[in-house]
C-alpha cells in the first residue's frame, strides 16, 4: 500500500497549479483496517486459486517449457530469448529454468511460483484501487470482484499461462497507479515506477505492450470524471507525464527490435467472417469473447465448463448464465450513468478492451487448425479484470449527480452494492469449484508419474518414443518425445537411440517387454558363421523392401571382436551410434529416415564385426 508521503501532493509542484490539486486534508492516510482487509482478501483468494492449481499438474506448455529449460545447464540467452510458439518471455523462461533445475517434474515448485505471482498481482491491484479511491473502504468492492470472478481463474492456475498473465496483470495495475500518482504529484519516482512496470511485463509476455495504453486510457477517464477546469487541468497533466510517455515509447521501440530479431513472426491465419476458407472469422472470435467468455463471468459464471482433451477447460455457460452477465452489466452501467458524472467514456473503454485480446489472438495465434473456442479458455482475457476494476474504481470516485433520482438511489446504494458482491462471490465460488473438477483431469500426471516410478526400477536405457497424444501432440515435436519430457528427472535410465532391453509404455505409464514387428528385414549375409562382414569403412546392407520416412527400430544381431560402438543409418536420415560388447549380442537401435538399405559402420576402436539377419519395424508388446 502507498505510504502517507506517497498520497500527499507537494504544494510547490508545478503539476498542482491547476484544479487537479487536492486539499492535503483530503489525502488518504493508510487506514489500518482497510489495509488489513486488503491483505486478508488477497491472501484468501491466493489460497483459493493455489488450491485450484494444485488439482492440476504439468499440462501441455508446462511440459514443453520444463523440457526446454532442463536441457540448458544455465539460464543462458539461448533459453531466455528463445521463441516459444511466437512468444518472447525471458522472465517466464527463467522461472521454468528454476523449476526444472530445483525439482524436475515436481509440481510443488510451480505451485509456489503461482502463489507468489498471485500475491504480487493482488498487491498491485490493491495499490491501483487505493490510488484511484484515495484509500476509501469502498475499494474493497472492486478488489473482491476482480479477484473473485472466474475471468482470471484459468490463467492463474495453469503454470505456463500464470507466468505470462500474472506478471502482466501486476504490471498493468502498478503502471496505472504510478501514472495517476505522477499526474497528481509530478514526482519522478512515479514515472520510473510506470516505465519499470511496463519493462517487467514485457519480460513475461508481449501483450504488455498494452500496459502504457491502458494506463493512458485510465488516466484519461480519471481526468475526465474528476476535474472541472479541464483545459487548465489537461495542460498540467500533460506537463507532469510527458517525459514518462516518451520513456514508455522508447522502451516499446527497443523491445520491438529485440522481438523482431528473436521471434519476428506472427502466426495468424484469420479469414473474413463470411469466408469458406480454413480458420474461423473475426465475428466468431468476437461472439465467443463477449457472449460465452467475458460476459457470463461478470456475474460469476460460467458455472459450467467443457473440456476436449488434450485442450484446456472452456466456458460452457447455460443461457441463464449469459442472461445473468447481461443483467449485472446493465445494472452497474445504469447505476453509474444515473448517479455519477461523466463515466460513460470509462465504460466504453472497458467494453471495447476485450477486442484487444481478440485482435492479438487473431494476429498471433489463429490458423486453420485453431477453433474460435480458444477465446472460451479465458486465458487471453486475464488482464481484462484490471481494466474492469480500474473503470469501476473511476466510477465510484466520480462526482455524484444532483437531482431527485440520484439522491433516492444513494439511499439504497450501499445495500445494492453489498448484495451484488454477495451474489457474484457465491456464483464465482460455484464456477471455481466446477472448474477445479474439470482441471483435475490431467492425463499427463496419470501417465508420467507411474512411468517415472517404473523407470527408476529399470537399469537398461530406454528407447526414445512419443508420449500419448493426450499428453502432447506430435505438432509440438520434438517436445513430445520422452527424452524431452523426462529431461532432468533424477534416477532415470538414459532415454535415447539404443537399448538392450526394449519396452513399450502403455497409456497408463506401465512398461511392457517388447520386440520388433518387422516391416522390412535385413537378410542373412553370404558369409557362413558371420552373415554380413562389416569392415572398418562400413557396409551397406540391402533390405527386402523400401521403408517410408518415419521412426524405425532395428534389431541388430552382431558378433564383435572387442567392445566398441557401431553406427547405423538408413539411406535417407541421420545416423545413430550404439555400443556393442565383445562376442555375440543384440542391440536395438532407433533410426529415423527412409530407404532400401542400412549402412553399418564399426566405430570406437572396433575394426570389424559380423551382422546377422534382423527385423526393421516397430516395437510392440511381446
Amino acid at each position: 500500500m502507498p505510504s502517507d508521503a506517497d498520497t500527499q501532493p507537494r504544494a510547490h509542484d508545478p503539476a498542482h497549479t491547476g484544479p487537479q490539486r487536492r486539499d492535503p486534508g483530503e489525502a488518504a492516510r493508510p487506514a489500518p483496517r482497510v489495509v488489513a482487509a486488503c491483505v486478508v482478501i488477497i491472501v484468501a483468494f491466493t489460497v483459493l486459486r493455489t488450491w485450484v492449481a494444485a488439482a492440476g499438474w504439468f499440462y501441455w506448455d508446462d511440459l514443453i517449457l520444463h523440457g526446454r529449460a532442463a536441457a540448458h545447464r544455465l539460464p543462458d540467452p539461448g533459453l531466455l530469448l528463445s521463441d516459444h510458439d511466437g512468444h518472447l518471455m525471458p522472465g517466464g523462461m527463467a522461472l521454468a529454468w528454476v523449476a526444472a533445475h530445483t525439482a524436475p517434474l515436481d509440481f510443488r515448485v510451480p505451485l509456489v511460483q503461482i502463489a507468489v505471482l498471485q500475491l504480487l498481482a493482488g498487491a498491485a491491484l490493491a495499490r491501483m484501487l487505493w490510488v484511484l479511491l484515495r484509500g476509501r473502504p469502498v475499494l474493497l468492492v472492486p478488489l473482491i470482484l476482480a479477484l473473485a470472478i472466474p475471468l482470471g481463474l484459468p490463467a492463474a492456475t495453469w503454470w505456463a499461462s500464470a507466468v505470462n498473465s500474472l506478471p502482466l496483470t501486476a504490471a498493468m495495475a502498478w503502471s496505472v497507479a504510478s501514472t495517476i500518482r505522477l499526474a497528481e504529484t509530478g514526482r519522478r519516482r512515479h514515472a520510473m515506477g510506470a516505465v519499470l512496470a511496463t519493462a517487467v511485463g514485457l519480460l513475461f509476455v508481449e501483450k504488455a505492450v498494452l500496459v502504457p495504453m491502458v494506463a493512458a486510457a485510465v488516466l484519461g477517464c480519471w481526468w475526465w470524471t474528476r476535474l472541472s477546469d479541464r483545459d487548465r487541468a489537461r495542460t498540467a497533466v500533460w506537463r507532469s507525464t510527458r517525459w514518462m510517455w516518451a520513456a514508455q515509447a522508447a522502451l516499446l521501440v527497443g523491445w520491438a527490435a529485440v522481438f523482431a530479431s528473436t521471434v519476428g513472426r506472427a502466426g495468424g491465419g484469420l479469414v473474413p467472417s463470411d469466408s469458406d476458407g480454413p480458420g474461423p472469422g473475426l465475428w466468431a472470435l468476437i461472439d465467443k469473447t463477449y457472449r460465452l467468455a467475458v460476459g457470463p463471468t461478470l456475474a460469476g459464471g460460467p458455472w459450467r465448463w467443457e473440456r476436449w482433451h488434450p485442450g484446456p477447460p472452456m466456458t460452457d455457460p447455460p443461457g441463464l448464465a449469459v442472461v445473468a452477465g447481461i443483467l449485472v452489466c446493465g445494472s452497474v452501467l445504469a447505476w453509474s450513468l444515473l448517479t455519477r458524472e461523466r463515466t460513460g467514456p470509462a465504460w466504453a473503454f472497458a467494453a471495447l478492451y476485450p477486442l484487444a485480446s481478440v485482435l492479438m489472438v487473431a494476429v498471433g495465434r489463429f490458423g486453420p487448425d485453431t477453433a474460435a473456442e480458444i477465446m472460451q479458455t479465458l486465458r487471453y482475457h486475464a488482464d481484462t479484470t484490471i481494466v474492469l476494476a480500474a473503470v469501476l474504481a473511476v466510477a465510484l470516485a466520480a462526482p455524484r449527480r444532483d437531482g431527485p433520482l440520484p439522491r433516492a438511489a444513494a439511499r439504497w446504494e450501499g445495500w445494492a452494492v453489498a448484495g451484488l458482491v454477495v451474489v457474484v462471490v457465491v456464483s464465482s465460488s460455484y464456477s471455481t469449484a466446477t472448474y477445479r473438477e474439470v482441471w483435475a483431469e490431467q492425463p499427463s500426471r496419470d501417465y508420467l508419474l507411474p512411468l517415472i516410478d517404473a523407470l527408476r526400477a529399470r537399469d537398461a536405457p530406454m528407447l526414445q518414443a512419443d508420449v500419448p497424444p493426450e499428453v502432447l501432440l506430435p505438432v509440438t515435436a520434438p517436445a513430445h518425445r520422452l527424452g524431452s519430457v523426462l529431461a532432468g528427472v533424477p534416477g532415470l535410465p538414459p532415454v535415447g537411440s539404443w537399448t538392450t532391453d526394449p519396452v513399450v509404455v502403455d497409456a497408463t505409464g506401465r512398461l511392457h517387454p517388447a520386440d520388433v514387428v518387422p516391416g522390412r528385414t535385413l537378410g542373412q549375409g553370404p558369409e557362413p558363421g558371420c552373415g554380413h562382414r562389416i569392415d572398418a569403412g562400413g557396409t551397406r546392407i540391402e533390405l527386402d523392401g523400401p521403408l517410408l520416412g518415419r521412426d524405425w527400430v532395428l534389431r541388430v544381431n552382431y558378433l564383435a571382436e572387442r567392445d566398441g560402438t557401431v553406427g547405423v543409418r538408413l539411406d535417407e536420415g541421420d545416423g545413430v551410434e550404439a555400443p556393442v560388447t565383445a562376442g555375440l549380442g543384440t542391440v536395438f537401435v532407433r533410426v529415423e529416415g527412409s530407404g532400401t538399405g542400412v549402412t553399418v559402420t564399426p566405430e570406437g576402436g572396433l575394426g570389424e564385426l559380423c551382422i546377422g539377419s534382423g527385423p526393421v519395424g516397430v516395437l510392440v508388446p511381446r
